[in-house]
């Protein structure tokens, strides 16, 4: 495949960011810019035309169906070659890591890997241990403060000399449980998604011939989502990217929405501080959204100060105002939701519904089931985490790896085999006594009497079935030793005894799935593995949709939209102290990240955007008084249109009351009145909401200065974007788009225009 095959279809920037090989790179991807075709791209021009080896290549990122969206897409490029390269998530990317050397770090190349609930299920056993208060120390908080710390690159020793620093018992209290609970996830040779990063950046630290190895593997790297890098993320793909320094990044700063779970922002606003001599690529021609849309976006990121700065541009048409709907209450603001979606002659799947906290989904869902409408709540159970999914899940980790003490302390009484509560905490009493793990206990039921009766006849029965599925995994298909477990144990008639016909027929079907899901699986491998099988469902950190569920109303929190898009968004909620929340005004980092949110939320929207608030609100068992968020105040009325019912003939067209505190001083007067229609140019609209700073004035008549997509600045129309070159020589006119003056057609020789770096 040639060069000029590769960069085929892709815009002039979209070519930079592709052939631009050598040396750090910041591609700063707007909303919908087109990023994923452009990663894709380069990788494939590394080694179409670089001549790279695809083993020497490695791209990360955040999740399942990115990662897979992209190893397709090279492949369709280059071939079964792609096959070699490493495209995977930063968690899957570890694991892989760690596997090959985990011995090195106390753990077993089997080490299972705990999500949420063993996460969970383990804390429960720390705090027992260490007699913590359950209302003091919530299991949730001690999960957090862990998780945390592992995103901070802090280990239990650190974080010990951090609680003595400040003399707080109740963070001392925190260390101890965070140093038990890394002892016990090594007891349990297991490790959880922090520590599949903490601990990879501990293997390079303490082992730099293997740190060597790896450099001298990966020559080049391609980090995607940058903006929500935490801090050992960081630390990890910058050890790797040394010596050379060929780490190019993608991401965008005004999408950075996960600070509460370690993000930094920071990250990629430093990169060109950390990376000197780095090349930096905007893309901000939007393929996705209508110029309104943008428009109306784009005016609402320009409040934040910490951000790169990018002019976003799309050649969409203008498409439909931004609708603006004020409710008395959620009933009033859920009807008119409701009433647009079954009015309407799009199909549910092309809605959705955003709001700022899972609390207010369930008004829309009530007023969509009495209205016969489909829906689907992104966010819900996941297929793995339904109980008698995760109890066979615990039978394979357990057959898998005999060290994993949380997976058999979960199947023990799975299905009822008459080992009850007391038989259970004798068990983990003499464990502890005798400093043994769960599985070395059962080994010495029959030497000592740990526990009598029929309890001790059941567990060695699960015992012995235990080790002959391990004996035979070796020769077994995971499908097939899943599906030996299910009958051997009598699971689904102990599903169907212990649930009513509808939740056992529900259950059934989903055991039945899990089945159908193994053997996809299987097919897609060339050895299949019980270990390799058990990672991945570990590693599926993907909200997916069936095709039903895609057919459906989608609701969602905002911070789950990020990445996805509909023809038609309803964004709900929009009221000061719910969104923007009131933990925000507390800190300008905080606000200026709700703003950001409220910026993704407004281009995930294709053809139109509605937004509402309310003036009465019950939310969290109380009834408030609202306000419009600042964010509904900082888009210009001219971009609006007001949809409530109760909306006055003689509404305001002026300057919004309150507008420039970011408040309104009068709730909701004024707020989105009669507007007009904006002018914006057809075939480009561009924000001027960079933050270049202007250059040397270039003298008139060197149109070649000037080409379309040129930013520029003018003495009295100030900053804009050409958006097109007429005429030649003397009579060369630029046709420009002023930020705040609109569209002009200026004669280049008297224009006297800066141009923009």
């Amino acid at each position: 495949m040639s060069a000029e095959d590769i960069v085929a279809g892709l815009n002039p920037v979209q070519r930079q960011a592709v052939i631009n090989c050598q040396g750090p790179l910041l591609i700063l991807a707007g909303a919908g810019s087109g990023k994923t075709r452009v990663i894709v791209h380069r990788i494939a021009y590394l080694i179409a035309v670089g001549g790279i080896a695809p083993q020497a290549i490695m791209a990360v990122t955040f999740t399942n169906k990115a990662a897979q969206e992209m190893r397709e897409r090279v492949r369709e490029m280059i071939g079964p070659v792609a096959q070699s390269m490493w495209i995977s998530t930063f968690h899957s990317s570890c694991a892989r890591i760690l596997r090959n050397h985990a011995d090195l770090l106390g753990f077993s190349p089997k080490f299972s890997i705990y999500a949420d609930k063993e996460q969970i299920a383990l804390i429960k056993e720390v705090s027992r241990k260490l007699n913590l208060s359950p209302t003091m120390f919530p299991v949730e908080y001690l999960r957090s403060v862990i998780d945390d710390a592992k995103n901070r690159g802090v280990s239990p020793d650190e974080y010990a000399q951090e609680a003595g620093q400040v003399q707080n018992p109740k963070l001392r209290l925190v260390a101890d449980a965070y140093r038990l609970y890394q002892a016990s996830m090594k007891e349990n040779d297991a490790l959880d998604f922090g520590d599949l990063l903490f601990q990879t950046v501990a293997l390079f630290n303490t082992h730099p011939e293997i740190l060597a190895a790896y450099r001298e593997r990966f020559h080049y790297i391609l980090v995607d989502e940058y903006q929500d890098t935490n801090e050992v993320q960081y630390r990890l793909i910058s050890t790797l990217a040394e010596p050379r320094r060929n780490l190019c990044v993608v991401g965008d700063d005004d999408q950075s929405i996960y600070s509460w779970r370690g993000a930094q922002i920071k990250n990629i606003l430093d990169f060109e501080s950390d990376y000197p001599e780095a090349k930096v690529v905007r893309l901000e021609e939007n393929y996705r959204s209508t110029a309104t849309i943008l428009a109306a976006a784009n005016q609402v990121i320009a409040g934040n100060r910490n951000r790169k700065g990018k002019d976003l541009w799309t050649s969409n048409c203008n498409g439909d105002l931004v609708s603006l709907f004020l409710g008395a209450n959620e009933a009033e603001e859920c009807n008119y939701v409701v009433k647009r979606i079954s009015t309407s002659v799009r199909k549910p799947g092309d809605f959705a519904i955003f709001y700022r906290t899972n609390a207010q989904s369930r008004i829309f869902e009530e007023g969509l089931s009495r209205r016969g409408i489909p829906y689907v709540i992104v966010g819900g159970t996941k297929f793995y985490d339904r109980a008698e999914v995760r109890d066979l899940l615990a039978y394979l980790k357990v057959v898998n790896n005999e060290r994993d003490g949380v997976s058999l302390l979960r199947i023990l009484n799975v299905p009822a085999r008459g080992v009850g509560k007391t038989s259970i905490e004798q068990l983990q009493a003499y464990a502890e006594a005798h400093q043994l793990g769960g599985w070395e206990c059962l080994e010495r039921l029959e030497a000592e009497a740990v526990i009598r009766g029929g309890a001790r006849k059941a567990l060695l029965d699960l015992r012995d079935m235990i080790v002959q599925w391990r004996r035979d995994q070796s020769v077994c298909k995971p499908s097939e030793l899943c599906a030996r477990i299910i009958a051997e144990i009598g699971f689904a008639e102990w599903l169907q005894k212990n649930n009513d016909p509808v939740q056992a027929q529900t259950r059934g079907e989903n055991v039945a799935e899990l089945l159908n899901a193994i053997e996809l699986w299987e097919n897609e491998q060339e050895t299949p593995t019980l270990a390799a099988y058990l990672e991945n469902v570990a590693l599926i950190n993907d909200d997916r949709l069936t095709a039903e569920e895609a057919s459906r109303v989608t609701l969602m929190t905002i911070h789950r939209a990020k990445g996805l898009e509909f023809d038609e968004v309803f964004l709900v909620g929009l009221e000061e102290g719910l969104f923007p929340g009131q933990r925000s005004y507390e800190k300008p980092e905080l606000l200026e990240e709700e703003r950001r949110l409220c910026y993704v939320g407004m281009t995930r929207a294709r053809e139109k955007l509605h937004m509402s608030a309310c003036r009465v609100r019950r939310l969290y068992g109380q009834l408030k008084d609202s306000r419009p968020s600042r964010f509904l105040l900082e888009i210009p009325l001219a971009l609006m249109r007001r949809e409530d019912r109760n909306l006055s003939s003689d509404a305001k067209t002026g300057i919004l009351q309150g507008r420039g505190s970011g408040v309104a001083k009068n709730s909701f007067a004024g707020v989105g009145g009669a507007a007009q229609r904006v002018r914006i140019p057809q075939k480009s609209f561009r924000s001027g909401l960079g933050t270049a700073k202007p250059g040397a004035t270039v003298k008139a008549g060197e149109a070649d200065s000037f080409p379309q997509g040129c930013h520029v600045e003018h003495a009295v129309f100030g900053p804009g974007v050409v958006a097109g070159v007429k005429g030649a020589g003397e009579e060369t006119k630029l046709d420009i788009i002023f930020r705040d003056r609109g569209r002009k057609l200026l004669l280049l020789k008297f224009a006297s225009l800066k141009k923009l770096g």
